[in-house]
């Protein structure tokens, strides 16, 4: 088994690389820029998977699938991810994402939790979000 030290440089990557290419499949998911079947990247949403968002309404994973299945080729949106961090010997991390679309700039600091899950494709399964808005003037 490896260390704690190990272990939590293992889950740090993999967090932050799960976290990169699921806002990466957002941007392309909304611009409309991949087929349907890229929907299944969704799969790394555990059912028991539950988003709360910036407003601080919760939605369980349904709901979440569905809006995001709904937004196919809705708007174009840069996500920016900053700050990425994970709490030690641990798969919760902590990150900044920034959307800049036809409406703006918006941040929010987003707190996830995943599990360890061989059949995805970082290696993680998305267990809980929560967002809260970041105030505009930290721009």
């Amino acid at each position: 088994m490896a260390d704690t030290d190990s272990m939590s440089e293992m889950n740090a990557a993999a967090f932050e690389q799960e976290v990169r290419e699921l806002h990466r499949f957002f941007e392309r998911w909304y611009a409309g820029t991949v087929d349907g079947s890229a929907f299944s990247r969704m799969d790394v949403l555990d059912p028991s998977f539950v988003m709360i968002g910036p407003g601080g309404h919760v939605f369980p994973v349904d709901r979440v699938r569905g809006m995001v299945e709904a937004g196919y080729g809705n708007r174009t949106i840069d996500i920016e991810i900053r700050n990425v961090r994970i709490v030690p010997g641990t798969c919760v991390g902590i990150y900044e994402e920034w959307h800049t679309g036809s409406d703006g700039v918006t941040g929010r600091t987003s707190t996830a939790v995943m599990a360890p899950d061989a059949a995805m494709p970082n290696g993680l399964r998305w267990m809980h979000l929560h967002e809260t808005w970041i105030p505009a003037e930290r721009e």
